[in-house]
């Protein structure tokens, strides 16, 4: 499993999840996994553009987390994005970070693929897919065909 995790954030959250919760049955459950998973295709799209020049054995491109599911503990939901490091991904961390030998730069980090995980256009980018997210189930429970 991935270590790194996403969470819904976006501006109007917590009004839109007040108008789901009001609204009851599982209406609240079906928007956040609906932008978690959302959230995980846009990070598994950039790491695979980013992860090209990295193809040596294709280990590391084969970790990409693409359909990890979300995972609910009590009322806190979580999907796995970037790579699952059990399954090839590690060299991805190296990457990302760099590595140094007897002191000198030996990897240099990729900015384009950590940014591709923890960068803010990602991040603006996952804010909006999930506030679409929020919205399309909001519409679907109230009926609204906008």
């Amino acid at each position: 499993m991935p270590k790194n995790k996403i969470s819904i954030d976006f501006k109007g959250y917590d009004v839109l999840k007040k108008q789901l919760d009001q609204l009851g049955g599982d209406a609240t459950k079906r928007a956040v996994d609906e932008a978690l998973k959302a959230s995980q295709q846009i990070v598994a799209e950039k790491v695979s553009a980013a992860i090209t020049p990295h193809t040596y054995s294709g280990k590391t491109k084969q970790s990409i987390v693409t359909n990890a599911q979300v995972e609910w503990t009590g009322d806190t939901a979580a999907v796995g994005v970037g790579f699952d490091i059990n399954g090839g991904g590690l060299p991805s961390i190296f990457l990302m970070y760099g590595t140094k030998l007897h002191g000198q730069p030996h990897i240099t980090p990729d900015r384009n693929l950590y940014e591709a995980v923890y960068g803010n256009n990602t991040r603006k980018e996952i804010q909006k897919v999930q506030e679409l997210a929020f919205d399309k189930v909001l519409r679907e429970v109230v009926g609204d065909e906008r």
